[in-house]
């Protein structure tokens, strides 16, 4: 961006310089010659020149405005491209992360499985007791008979019971 805009100002130098070149041949006074035959009709060469000069200012701004915009578009494509490439590096380093952290669980995550896995064997090993101390003939085991029967296992229905009447140490 700084090499086009030091382009621009060299043009604007090079435009402004010979502007002031025209103005100062336009103030000089003209003198009219009697135009010999072989001139007539055909212009001098320093109003062509001055003319020509005159054309290209236009064109000569079209131009540097025409290339300024190409560059700046010319920046811009470069700049998404260059977002677009650093937002796929983030993203990719992103699941990276994803990635390292479901195959390394942390260490409290495992400390807390090993935890719940030691509460429920407890559990199992209480409810296992209570059944066996259940009297076969008593209405606390015929009322758990019924209840424990929507449960896919006894000691299942065993551990929501007594978590229920509290009675796990």
């Amino acid at each position: 961006m700084e090499s086009i805009d030091r382009l621009l100002a060299e043009l604007r130098a090079e435009y402004q310089e010979s502007q002031k070149k025209s103005a100062q041949l336009k103030s000089q006074p003209t003198v009219k010659a009697e135009p010999s035959g072989e001139q007539v009709g055909f212009p001098s060469s320093q109003t062509l020149k001055t003319v020509g000069e005159t054309l290209d200012y236009g064109t000569f701004d079209s131009d540097l405005a025409q290339i300024k915009a190409e560059y700046e578009a010319q920046d811009q494509v470069q700049e998404v491209a260059k977002q677009e490439q650093l937002k796929a590096e983030y993203e990719a380093q992103n699941k990276a992360q994803e990635l390292a952290k479901q195959e390394q669980p942390p260490a409290a995550k495992v400390v807390q499985k090993q935890s719940q896995v030691q509460t429920h064997r407890e559990k199992v090993r209480q409810a296992q007791v209570w059944l066996k101390n259940l009297s076969k003939n008593s209405d606390e085991r015929f009322w758990f008979d019924q209840f424990a029967f929507k449960y896919s296992s006894r000691i299942d229905a065993a551990i929501d019971y007594l978590q229920v009447v509290n009675e796990f140490d």
